[in-house]
């Protein structure tokens, strides 16, 4: 039985980013692991690949979607800020811009009645606000990652 950091390490060296980066990420978030411990271990030449993955690593992501998220606004050139509090609104998933905010959706968080009510609340909290709001689902930015894309670069050209 292998231990949190060994299949940490072996995924960031063997799977393609966002695979390895989300599998690392989780170990870091879920169990503790220690991302200088994975820097540690990664001191031969032959670890470049792997440490300029960890480089990537942005432990704001709550959710391994939020990573494939991350990894996609990096991979189209879409600066992003993680995680951000924004007053009387409360905690976005993305701000881009200081305008667009990104919401990623994924069942657990959004599956319950309260649930779509504080996210509607804080959707007309964010347009009243001035913020544009677009909201994805977690098969959106898997399996549609064009239109996720095409969505943000018209919602930011938008406001010039």
């Amino acid at each position: 039985m292998a231990g949190v950091e060994d299949v940490a390490l072996h995924a960031l060296g063997c799977l393609p980013r966002p695979a390895s980066t989300a599998l690392a990420t989780s170990a870091i978030r879920l169990y503790n692991l220690p991302l200088e411990l994975l820097k540690q271990e990664l001191r031969a030449d032959r670890s470049a690949p792997v440490l300029r993955a960890l480089r990537d690593l942005d432990l704001r992501a709550e959710s391994i979607v939020e990573v494939d998220a991350q990894h996609l606004f990096r991979l189209n050139g879409i600066d992003f800020d993680a995680q951000v509090h924004l007053p009387g609104i409360g905690r976005v998933d993305f701000l881009l811009n200081g305008f667009l905010i990104v919401e990623i959706d994924g069942y657990a968080f959004h599956s319950k009645r309260a649930d779509m009510l504080r996210d509607r609340d804080r959707n007309n909290s964010s347009t009243v606000k001035g913020y544009a709001v677009l909201r994805y689902m977690p098969e959106h930015i898997w399996f549609n990652p064009e239109q996720v894309v095409s969505e943000i670069r018209a919602a930011l050209a938008s406001r010039g």
